[in-house]
């Protein structure tokens, strides 16, 4: 029996000698390692290349192709935010979250620069995991409630131009696949601003410009996919950014020790006071009787006669006292309407008279076949068009009159109210669109050439002929606002309601 407890307090001995000398080696180790990393000298052949004294973060800051990626982003992004606080707050809150997915890509590529790719799919979606939620953050401002909608959405869909760090084989090409979704809300906010504001259309253009940059960048520098490091390490955290790194510590001493924590808040460490042990009852009716007589009936009111119901019938029979009725709320001022300026300017072949109001002078003179004219917003005016032009359109106008001499192509009406159109020649179209009281006078060419009437959901139209001879007056005729449908042999036959009078 003590043969036995001798050799297996051996055992257990040379078991513990193994342990120790197994933790001495790791020790070892680690001491190594920690004076290499501490006195600056050159990693070791399986790590990346870098400048003597860099640490894994400085050499993927120095990486080419993220000093390529500072470069784009100041030369092409900066314009882009300055041209937003133009744009308004929803505009810039949306370039300014895909700002935040422009610092989250770029802490991808100075990962991919120090660390070699991700051996399993969870390590890589882990590392993509704060660009994908930059993204969607950009994409969840969209607001089509907003008047910056256009602009909201260009932005938006320019910043699925991230994806292109998944995609291996071509990921320029699939940047090139996303930006035409974005360039058609640029294009949408190019033709609302084109000659109206200029620092609009420039906002468009420059982040247009910016996506064209970033495809040639990815052409350049990650042709086959993300450039991963293939002799870097597997520290897959952003820890290469754009803040400057803390001086190392002296070569073979220890770094400094951390700060102290804060000073607890005042009073952290005195007593809690002890809640009583009374029960909730009996605290509750020390707390009522301490209020004394008018502190518990403060509130209550006197009922007044008319509102007892053992003196009044009517209130028994019913069930229900009356509310005695509160004073109405004070309506608040109307917003005033700000008046826009008004503009009457030609632009190559088109005519732009814009928010005139009590002008009965307007003009457009030597019109020709080419020329287009565009009245828009205008109030109590009248414009006079010479010669034959190609087209007329009245957008949004308010008792205001036009004069055509004619037209080569049709008379666009659009949202009028109590708007007047003569035409002394011909035209071979008029057209009206969720329009009221509107009058057309044709001309007796117009009358003889079928001028064709087109209308959609409008009311209170009326067309004038011109009188047969000097002696008879001008024929004022409705345009028909009311039909009848039937169904004839298969098909839909309409026709104008005709109302007939005892």
């Amino acid at each position: 029996r003590t043969c036995e407890l001798s050799a297996t307090w051996h055992d257990k001995m040379a078991a513990q000698d193994a342990m120790m000398a197994r933790l001495e080696t790791v020790t070892g180790r680690l001491e190594a390692l920690y004076a290499t990393l501490g006195s600056g000298a050159a990693p070791s052949a399986g790590a990346t290349p870098a400048a003597p004294g860099a640490t894994p973060a400085a050499a993927a800051v120095d990486a080419a192709f993220v000093k390529g990626f500072d470069e784009l982003v100041s030369e092409f992004f900066g314009p882009v935010q300055e041209g937003a606080k133009v744009c308004g707050p929803d505009v810039e809150l949306i370039v300014a979250a895909f700002k935040s997915a422009l610092d989250a890509h770029r802490d991808l590529l100075t990962i991919a620069a120090k660390c070699k790719k991700p051996a399993d799919q969870g390590t890589l979606e882990k590392a993509l995991q704060p660009l994908l939620a930059a993204m969607g953050k950009v994409d969840s401002l969209k607001d089509r409630r907003s008047k910056a909608f256009n602009h909201q959405a260009m932005v938006a869909e320019g910043a699925a131009v991230f994806g292109w760090v998944g995609v291996e084989g071509t990921p320029a090409g699939y940047i090139g696949d996303i930006i035409p979704g974005s360039e058609m809300y640029g294009n949408k906010v190019l033709m609302e601003f084109r000659g109206k504001d200029e620092q609009q259309v420039s906002f468009a253009k420059g982040f247009r410009a910016f996506l064209g940059e970033l495809q040639k960048y990815v052409r350049s520098h990650h042709t086959t996919g993300l450039a991963w490091n293939p002799s870097g390490g597997t520290d897959y955290s952003a820890s290469g950014g754009a803040p400057a790194a803390a001086p190392s510590p002296p070569a073979g001493g220890p770094p400094p020790p951390p700060p102290p924590p804060p000073p607890p808040p005042p009073g952290y460490f005195d007593e809690k006071p002890k809640a009583s042990g009374g029960g909730g009852a009996a605290a509750l009716f020390a707390e009522l009787n301490a209020l004394g007589e008018k502190g518990v009936t403060g509130n209550l009111r006197k009922v007044m006669k008319e509102e007892m119901t053992h003196k009044n019938p009517n209130l028994r029979a019913s069930g229900v006292v009356p509310e005695k009725k509160k004073p109405a709320a004070a309506t608040s001022a109307p917003k005033a309407v700000v008046k826009k300026p008004s503009r009457m300017e030609q632009m190559g072949n088109k005519w732009f008279i814009e928010h005139f109001e009590g002008d009965r002078t307007l003009e457009v003179k030597d019109g020709n076949p080419k020329t287009a004219v565009c009245m828009v917003g205008c109030k109590q005016s009248l414009l006079q068009v010479h010669g034959k032009v190609n087209t007329v359109q009245i957008d949004g106008c308010v008792k205001s009159s036009i004069v055509v001499d004619g037209c080569v192509a049709s008379i666009d009406i659009i949202n009028c109210k109590s708007v007047e159109i003569q035409i002394k020649d011909w035209t071979p179209m008029i057209t009206m669109d969720g329009c009221s009281g509107v009058i057309v006078y044709l001309s007796q060419r117009c009358v003889d050439d079928d001028v064709a009437i087109v209308s959609s959901k409008c009311s209170e139209l009326n067309v004038v002929l011109p009188a047969k001879s000097e002696q008879e007056d001008p024929v004022e005729i409705p345009v028909p606002e009311q039909y009848e449908t039937r169904i004839r042999n298969g098909n839909l036959v309409t026709t104008p309601v005709s109302h007939v009078g005892a």
